[in-house]
């Protein structure tokens, strides 16, 4: 019973780990930034 808790709980954790860092590589993608609010063409 104590490696099938061991086990699962070290699933779920890897899994979420897996998850939040596919939030960041695709959430905060830089590239699409530029199409939501383009850089000005003007300096001021």
């Amino acid at each position: 019973m104590f490696v099938a808790t061991v086990l699962g709980f070290s699933s779920v954790l890897l899994i979420s780990i897996a998850f939040f860092i596919h939030y960041l590589r695709v959430g905060l993608d830089s590239k699409s930034a530029v199409t939501v609010d383009p850089q000005p063409k003007e300096k001021y």
